[in-house]
């Protein structure tokens, strides 16, 4: 991770998932050598921050507190982890056990996302408890085995979200016995986090993740051996309602001169069996020197980086997937070491009722001083492009709407909000699953800031900009929008100078009610505090209604373990997908000394 990040330029960066960065602050933790300037020095040597080795009392009273999470049957966790109401919410990960762990490293879950198909549901999230239990305590079990490491939480619900078992993490993979002879080679596995949630029916559900690395070692003898890492994005399937799941099918895995991110993951409802990921490619080939030889030329031209957005199919329900085809890929120049021109973001995915796919992204400019390096503002676009041929190919971009960022405006594709942490702006985009008549409807949702900004002398471009939920609609399969319009505008009656909402998802159901989902500041004058609200449109997005979903409002505490400093980027609601009326949704909280995932069912009155 440290050697990647090397190689890209600050523009590049903002490209990268909160589950990247958070390895890759992890990486500077543990791994910074001596001469890197402004992290800590740990001699090049791996520090988890755990008691000396000597401390074999404090070892095993760390292994005895989490021992029936890792020996429970059916890698349940149902003694520990019992189910919690609080004020109408349902209480889905418990990272107070990880903070019973460790007070630096390991009680936060947030970025979760749902599926539910009759009374099932599925929550995946971001789980740095999920890490403590899958890795760190079966490596003090057993220090000669390269146990798979993955910061995917899961919990599953079999009476329509009322309740949920959670499990201890989600397999990433096999293990490894470091006492391999020369000439050995294996393979172990790790999955950082971005996890997207889906189902086809009550039974078969799907968690993709992204970062997910595939570490393939050649063995020179015992505990001697070489890495060959490849990143990709890993499948997991449940055939039993998500109580039990497979070791992750890699879809698609590149080598360390790619990193793959902020993926995306959905299905045909017409087709069960066809799916569909999506994932930013951040591709350094073309650099003078890259990580790994090449053995074929680069897609660009010499001395440019190429950000690309690719999609991979599967039309055997995840078992064997496609090559990558490309959504949109620019190859951008170097220039005094920062990269120029118009580069796509990550991508969101939905499929229609006449089978397209359509996937959306926000495209950006950086505009450039007269030093040709001082990047002075963002030009910024909501694209959408469309194929007709199950993923093999697209059509051109269609521009629905520019987009003007919320916040500070500091980043180009994660703003800062007041209260000093950062969110996601990509577009988010649903399908009506019914035809209305001719006509096939299509939502795309954003934060944006254009309706009320007011100047700040410490924000990056001079104003403060508070976001409001906009809608965009097409009537016509995604050829023509109309102009966004905000759904939940700011209430006459509010005191302060404004309020932000930030980070929506969205979802149609079977009869066509719309489900816009977002964090929200309304409740609080001085814009800090945070609900959840869910807007309801029956009227293909013409008027909404707005349901609270948290019971109280709360505030974010940014970076509670050191490594987590963002929210929610990848939260969804989720109808019913096999019969059953209304949605359900799960988001995180924070509060009672930790950040954990909470869901509430949503009903469509």
């Amino acid at each position: 991770m440290l050697n990647f990040e090397s190689r890209l330029g600050p523009l590049q960066r903002q490209h990268l998932s909160r589950a990247t960065l958070d390895a890759i602050a992890l990486a500077h933790q543990l791994f910074d050598p001596p001469d890197q300037a402004g992290g800590n020095d740990d001699g090049g040597l791996l520090n988890l921050g755990l008691h000396p080795t000597g401390d074999d009392s404090v070892k095993s009273s760390a292994f005895t507190l989490n021992q029936s999470l890792l020996n429970s049957a059916n890698g349940r966790a149902s003694g520990l982890l019992a189910q919690e109401v609080q004020g109408g919410l349902t209480r889905i990960s418990h990272p107070e056990v990880g903070l019973a762990f460790s007070r630096l490293g390991g009680f936060t879950d947030m970025g979760s996302s749902s599926a539910q198909c009759g009374q099932n549901v599925v929550t995946t999230f971001f789980s740095d408890t999920a890490a403590d239990f899958s890795s760190v305590i079966p490596f003090l079990q057993d220090p000669n085995v390269i146990t798979a490491g993955s910061q995917i939480g899961a919990a599953f619900s079999t009476d329509g979200g009322s309740s949920f078992t959670e499990l201890p993490f989600l397999n990433a993979g096999t293990s490894v016995d470091v006492n391999q002879p020369a000439g050995a080679t294996a393979t172990f596995f790790a999955a950082v986090g971005n996890p997207v949630a889906a189902c086809t029916s009550p039974q078969k559900f799907y968690i993709s993740t992204n970062p997910y690395f595939a570490s393939q070692a050649t063995f020179f003898g015992p505990q001697i051996f070489s890495l060959n890492i490849l990143g990709g994005v890993g499948i997991s399937i449940s055939s039993d309602g998500g109580q039990t799941w497979a070791d992750p099918v890699p879809a698609v895995l590149k080598n360390e001169n790619h990193l793959l991110d902020s993926a995306w993951f959905t299905i045909d409802p017409g087709n069960p069996n066809r799916l569909y990921a999506s994932y930013l490619d951040n591709d350094i080939e073309a650099l003078p020197f890259p990580i790994i030889p090449l053995t074929a030329p680069p897609r660009c031209v010499f001395n440019t980086v190429r950000i690309a957005s690719e999609l991979v199919t599967s039309a055997d329900g995840g078992h064997t997937w496609s090559s990558p085809s490309i959504i949109r890929e620019d190859c951008l120049p170097i220039q005094n070491g920062v990269a120029q021109g118009f580069q796509v973001g990550s991508t969101r995915l939905t499929v229609g009722a006449d089978g397209k796919l359509f996937a959306a992204f926000l495209l950006f400019h950086p505009l450039f001083g007269p030093d040709g390096v001082t990047v002075v503002d963002y030009k910024l676009e909501v694209h959408v492009r469309s194929s007709s041929d199950h993923g093999k190919s697209f059509g051109s971009d269609i521009e629905v709407s520019d987009l003007v960022q919320v916040g500070d405006g500091s980043h180009s594709s994660r703003p800062v909000l007041q209260g000093f942490f950062q969110i996601s702006t990509i577009p988010v985009i649903a399908a009506d699953p019914a035809k209305h008549g001719k006509k096939q409807n299509l939502y795309m949702a954003w934060a944006d800031g254009r309706d009320n900004q007011i100047p700040d002398a410490t924000a990056f471009f001079g104003t403060y900009n508070f976001g409001d939920i906009v809608l965009s609609r097409s009537t016509d399969g995604g050829v023509t929008w109309s102009p966004p319009h905000a759904i939940s505008p700011t209430p006459r009656e509010f005191k302060g100078a404004g309020r932000d909402q930030f980070v929506p998802s969205i979802a149609v159901d079977h009869d066509g009610t719309i489900a816009v989902c977002y964090y929200d500041r309304r409740n609080d004058p001085k814009n800090n505090a945070l609900d959840r609200y869910c807007s309801l449109s029956q009227d293909q997005g013409q008027s909404f209604h707005d349901v609270r979903l948290s019971p109280k409002s709360w505030m974010f505490a940014e970076d509670w373990d050191r490594l987590t400093f963002w929210l929610g980027d990848y939260d969804t609601v989720t109808p019913s997908l096999t019969g059953g009326d209304g949605f359900f949704g799960a988001f995180g909280i924070s509060g009672d000394d930790v950040t954990g995932i909470f869901g509430r069912s949503l009903p469509r009155e």
